[in-house]
């Protein structure tokens, strides 16, 4: 956890309103889409944020945190969010009176997956501000490299620059879990040839 992380989680741990109401207005939109994406229902997902937060909020001061701030969000996140699918889940087999036991090499590759987007979305957390919010724009908000140069008021040429950029930097984040990052590298690739 760098030094202004380290701060703000001291601060929010002494029951600090104002440092506590910044942090959560400041990122909650990264972290409703997050929860988004594995939701796909904008009140559920709000409410796993708001949840992880309430925690963080009554529970600081027990809580302890290895890794930054915002990977322990996500990580809580993606957690909350399985526990929820579970139990949809659950709740159908019940209904439908269906007996199915779960298959563990998919519950494996659920864990990998989870361990691999915290460990991109920390990756993604460490760009430069501009490079970061260009490859957000993109990536998140699913923006064409034209609307995000107009957005910003920069040409399509830095757009792209800034999309290499932080490319680069998530495949060496996320050197270990190269098989994604050659899909997330497919996956720009085209989107730039397309867009």
């Amino acid at each position: 956890m760098d030094w202004k992380e380290e701060s703000i989680w001291k601060n929010i741990q002494q029951k600090d309103l104002q440092a506590f109401e910044h942090y959560y207005n400041e990122h909650f939109k990264r972290f409703f889409l997050m929860a988004c994406r594995y939701i796909k229902d904008s009140a559920q997902a709000t409410e796993i944020v708001n949840d992880v937060f309430l925690k963080l909020w009554n529970d600081g001061e027990f809580i302890n945190i290895d890794s930054s701030l915002k990977s322990y969000i996500y990580r809580a996140i993606i957690n909350r969010s399985l526990n929820v699918l579970q139990k949809k889940k659950h709740d159908n087999i019940l209904l439908e009176d269906i007996d199915v036991i779960p298959d563990d090499t998919y519950e494996l590759r659920q864990i990998e997956e989870n361990e691999l987007k915290i460990q991109l979305y920390a990756a993604i957390d460490q760009l430069p501000t501009q490079c970061k919010k260009v490859f957000e724009m993109s990536r998140f908000e699913e923006l064409k490299q034209k609307e995000i140069a107009d957005k910003l008021g920069i040409s399509i040429k830095t757009v792209k620059n800034h999309i290499t950029i932080a490319l680069k930097q998530i495949s060496k984040a996320v050197s270990h879990y190269a098989y994604f990052v050659i899909f997330i590298l497919l996956t720009f690739c085209n989107f730039i040839r397309t867009n």
